[in-house]
């Protein structure tokens, strides 16, 4: 006895991964939401690859943009 399928062939199976809290995350952004408010102030065209390196840099490092107020200067 064989079997005959008559509907539509199933289809590619998509991979969610899972983080340790089990929440879903996706795969393709990865700069957080802080770091992309930061960037889309400070530079006149957000999405570009400048913007998007120091919205990564300042995602890993917040201190990244801060500037050093203040002190006193080397030489006087």
């Amino acid at each position: 006895m064989t079997v005959v399928r008559t509907g539509p062939k199933p289809g590619k199976q998509t991979v969610t991964y899972f983080k340790k809290g089990g929440a879903a995350k996706s795969k393709g952004s990865k700069i957080c939401p802080e770091g992309k408010a930061w960037a889309k102030r400070t530079f006149d065209t957000y999405p570009s690859a400048y913007a998007n390196l120091a919205a990564s840099k300042y995602c890993k490092d917040p201190n990244y943009a801060k500037k050093a107020k203040g002190g006193k200067r080397k030489g006087r």
